[in-house]
């Protein structure tokens, strides 16, 4: 087990859901690619940087524009970036994000690698 995955408070969850992003006056668009109760790595055109608080939508798990704090940003291949984020209070829960789970086999003992 990677020193990341012992990190990590809760399990993540691979999604394939849109977003919606609010920094400042911009508002884009965006993809949540994995989730935990405790946050969500998106992918976007937006640029954030560690600690900026942005607001985030997710329409398909009906969550709300709430408040995120961005643990790490990095740019990826094709000009946007991927965002980590943390959740300022918990607005979902794990029976809701596995029901949204792009995952299709049953979790087993083996790790799996992500698609």
């Amino acid at each position: 087990m990677s020193s990341e995955q012992e990190r990590r408070r809760f399990r993540r969850y691979p999604l394939r859901l849109r977003a919606l992003l609010r920094f400042g006056s911009e508002e884009v668009e965006a993809e949540v690619i994995n989730a935990s109760v405790g946050g969500c790595l998106l992918r976007t055109h937006l640029r954030v940087q560690a600690g900026d608080v942005i607001e985030v939508s997710i329409p398909d798990m009906q969550v709300p524009p709430t408040s995120m704090v961005v643990v790490r940003s990095a740019a990826t291949d094709d000009s946007g970036h991927m965002v980590a984020t943390c959740f300022e209070s918990p607005v979902t829960d794990e029976s809701t994000l596995a029901e949204h789970s792009s995952e299709t086999a049953a979790p087993s003992s083996k790790p799996t690698r992500p698609n």
